[in-house]
């Protein structure tokens, strides 16, 4: 089967020929007060709205070398829009000076991929959490959720999970108190996961149909979403609602925290059989430093390819990667690949 690789935001082969140009550019919530302060809101919303277009013009550039590259699907990076979904500072798109172009060079970037034949995703910041319970967390997380999914829609991405929009759980399961002596451990297990379930669905709720429909989420590389946990919190959902939550495998995490099973192409086929049979499962490939597990390598191991998931065959996986070195990696790894199959 075709590997599909990906590249996760940034391109550092396009930086290393022009770092101001290929670089997204970002501001602190300190810098727009400032500029408010020292000039007027306005000039602040023109000199965010600007770095939001360059930001744009610098995704164009990405996806064009993305397909020089031969890398068939790109995650859009969660700085193009900084500081908007910020709700201190009360921005909202229609106040950047700039918005019909920014509106159209997004829609540029969705005819691009699709003639080029490049597939897009996101994944959303770590704060993003619908089963949190804290309050304060939901509502954020949802207003940043949305907000993505208006973005996609602007660029005309599908409505589905052929542009995952990909979070973590990122919550631990409240003590079951009061039953320890009536229930075995695995009642308690599946109460938990049942607990968990139940309140990041209430909450998906009140997010729009674009997130709802272009949802994933990933095995954690610590805390209780482990592949196994995730599979059955996938079920669950399914079950009770019928409501379908593809799994991003990634390998990394599975390292790190793993399943009653540790081979990583079992996993990563269980994780397969929960996207639909027309999407291309998106998963993530990285490779650990030695001392510290967790943490993103430059570049992946020599010999040190993406599971062979062989039960896909009408739909090749995209492994998105997640090494700091970013297509530059990838460029050797299509290199080893080649080599190793002689094609």
């Amino acid at each position: 089967m075709t590997t599909i690789l990906g590249l996760t935001c940034i391109s550092e082969e396009l930086k290393d020929k022009d770092k101001k140009k290929y670089s997204f550019r970002t501001m602190t919530r300190k810098r727009f007060n400032d500029l408010c302060n020292t000039e007027d809101r306005n000039e602040a919303l023109r000199q965010l709205s600007e770095r939001i277009l360059h930001n744009c013009c610098v995704t164009s550039h990405i996806l064009d070398h993305c397909a020089k590259s031969d890398i068939g699907h790109y995650r859009l990076s969660s700085s193009l829009f900084p500081l908007v979904t910020d709700q201190t500072l009360e921005i909202s798109l229609e106040d950047l000076p700039d918005i019909e172009a920014i509106k159209q060079e997004l829609r540029q970037i969705g005819i691009l991929a699709k003639t080029l034949g490049i597939s897009m995703g996101s994944h959303p910041d770590q704060f993003c959490v619908l089963a949190s319970l804290n309050q304060d967390a939901v509502r954020r997380t949802i207003i940043e959720l949305n907000f993505q999914a208006k973005i996609f829609d602007i660029i005309g991405l599908p409505q589905d999970h052929t542009a995952p929009m990909n979070i973590h759980v990122n919550a631990s399961p409240t003590p079951i108190v009061g039953v320890e002596m009536m229930i075995t451990s695995e009642q308690i297990h599946q109460l938990r996961i049942k607990q968990l379930a139940e309140r990041f669905y209430a909450n998906l709720q009140e997010c729009d149909e674009g997130v709802r429909n272009r949802l994933t989420i990933e095995n954690e590389d610590k805390s209780f979403f482990n592949v196994d946990n995730c599979i059955q919190f996938s079920e669950y959902l399914f079950e009770k609602y019928q409501y379908n939550l593809p799994i991003c495998y990634d390998n990394l995490h599975d390292f790190c925290n793993p399943s009653e099973n540790r081979n990583s192409t079992f996993q990563a086929e269980r994780c397969a059989y929960t996207w639909a049979e027309e999407c291309s499962p998106v998963f993530h490939f990285s490779e650990g430093i030695p001392e510290k597990p967790r943490a993103h390598a430059d570049y992946f191991a020599l010999g040190r390819f993406p599971p062979n998931v062989s039960i896909r065959l009408d739909q090749p996986i995209k492994w998105e990667c997640e090494v700091k070195s970013k297509d530059k990696a990838i460029r050797l790894l299509k290199q080893q690949m080649q080599d190793t199959t002689g094609n």
